[in-house]
């Protein structure tokens, strides 16, 4: 009897990036990962790569890395909910607790002992089948709310032993978490299928946007190229670099198809993130442009500040500039000058950490959305204020003007005098909503099933082999 294919769901990212302020391609991995963990169709097994070495997670504590919090850094972690509603704590479960607790850790040590005794090719079938068995007795034994596990508590000894059926999806930060060398090996040995989400090729397009040697993306592309049955662009430009790149290095052709990210935030919008009650409110008045996005040298913040440093100096002006985006690389001497513009502070906001909940807000309230990036895979923050029914002036670099959805203001980013007339040209307009209909904008839910297609095609094609 054939055996069913198995997805091993990769959130090596979203652990490294526990607790930390979720940039785009981390909140991208929660947002499939979630869809995907869900989806009674197929065998998933959520895994990180750690120590050489695909290992599975319980479900619990898979599904507490990919919860769709607030993502800031200064918000702590939620603790457990205590519970003990009022006064001490009943005699039954402390009885059930002092019982429970106990026996699960003897069944987890007898599994152990007895998982010695499998052939190591089948181990991983029966390692994650005591798994489950112990998550279901684990709920059955507790009623109460899952406890938020640290990685130093989480069990990543359960390593998984791929199998000629199994398809691994990777749609995270794969050059930082993953050694794709001892993939590629992993690969050849066992017959794993890979698929993979592309997001841009900005290090090979535009090596001094980074920080990094060249040929560490480089590298990382090849591998990608050589090793994936399939590889999901985010966009037809991003598309057209990979294919690009191909050719440029000889390489044979990798199946492709382009997915459009959700642009859904997920979060109720919410002001209360903006502490100052004096800034909360000068804001709710809805007279500032927004600029979203990672402050380094590719999304242009240096056009905004020269812009801004003019515009200020006219008392006629009175459009704030607020700057969402967390210092990235080789931004030192954009950041001076950001904090040393006049009416910083007052006139000028940074907020290198937001919530969805709070962006949103700030979507809704803005009078417009500004994105003059030198090169993107996408420009998601293009279509998020589009979607919160925000005009958009944008760059016309890379994949941005598909991201415009035909609605956007489309400038040369070096066209300076343009984008200047463009911003006071806003300023003086009374406010605009841009009225699109939902089936527009790209969403989790298309994205997702985009995704599932690709996968079940590439499963049966191995269960066909």
């Amino acid at each position: 009897m054939p055996k069913r294919p198995r997805l091993l769901l990769d959130l090596s990212t979203s652990l490294a990036w526990r607790g930390k302020h979720a940039v785009g391609i981390v909140r991208t991995e929660r947002e499939i990962a979630t869809r995907l963990l869900d989806d009674p169709a197929l065998c998933v097994i959520p895994v990180v790569y750690h120590d050489h070495a695909f290992r599975a997670l319980e479900l619990e504590f898979a599904r507490s890395l990919i919860a769709l919090v607030p993502a800031s850094a200064e918000v702590p972690l939620p603790k457990p909910k205590s519970r003990i509603r009022s006064g001490a704590q009943p005699i039954h479960r402390k009885v059930a607790n002092a019982i429970m607790q106990p026996l699960a850790r003897l069944i987890t040590a007898i599994a152990r002992e007895l998982i010695k005794s499998v052939p190591i090719r089948s181990r991983e079938e029966v390692r994650q089948s005591l798994l489950h068995a112990r998550q279901a007795l684990r709920q059955f034994s507790s009623r109460r709310a899952p406890v938020l596990h640290s990685p130093e508590t989480q069990n990543l000894g359960i390593v998984i032993y791929p199998q000629a059926t199994d398809v691994l999806f990777l749609c995270g930060l794969g050059w930082d978490v993953i050694d794709w060398r001892h993939l590629s090996s992993l690969r050849l040995t066992s017959g794993l299928r890979i698929i993979s989400v592309l997001y841009d090729l900005i290090p090979i397009k535009f090596p001094e946007f980074l920080g990094a040697p060249g040929d560490y993306y480089y590298n990382y592309f090849i591998h990608i190229i050589d090793n994936c049955e399939k590889v999901f662009c985010i966009s037809k430009r991003t598309e057209a670099d990979l294919k690009e790149f191909i050719s440029n290095n000889g390489r044979s052709p990798v199946s492709t198809e382009v997915i459009y990210l959700g642009a859904n935030l997920p979060a109720k919008p919410d002001p209360t993130e903006i502490i100052d009650l004096k800034v909360r409110e000068r804001l709710a008045r809805g007279r500032f442009a927004l600029a979203v996005g990672t402050v380094e040298i590719r999304k242009n913040h240096s056009l905004l500040i020269d812009l801004w440093d003019e515009l200020l100096a006219d008392p006629s002006f009175d459009l704030d500039l607020v700057i969402v985006g967390m210092p990235g690389w080789c931004a030192d001497d954009v950041i001076a000058r950001l904090e040393g513009l006049r009416g910083f502070g007052s006139r000028v906001l940074w907020f290198k950490q937001m919530s969805d909940a709070g962006l949103s807000w700030l979507y809704e309230q803005c009078h417009i959305s500004l994105f003059p990036s030198l090169y993107e895979g996408l420009g998601l923050p293009v279509i998020e204020a589009l979607q919160h029914g925000r005009p958009v002036i944008a760059s016309n670099r890379g994949a941005i003007p598909e991201a415009g959805l035909g609605l956007a203001t489309i400038l040369d980013p070096d066209d300076r005098a343009g984008w200047r007339a463009a911003v006071i040209a806003a300023s003086r307009a009374p406010r605009q909503v841009v009225n699109v209909g939902p089936e527009r904008f790209p969403n989790w839910e298309r994205t997702v099933a985009t995704i599932k297609r690709g996968i079940r095609d590439v499963m049966l094609t191995d269960t066909v082999a």
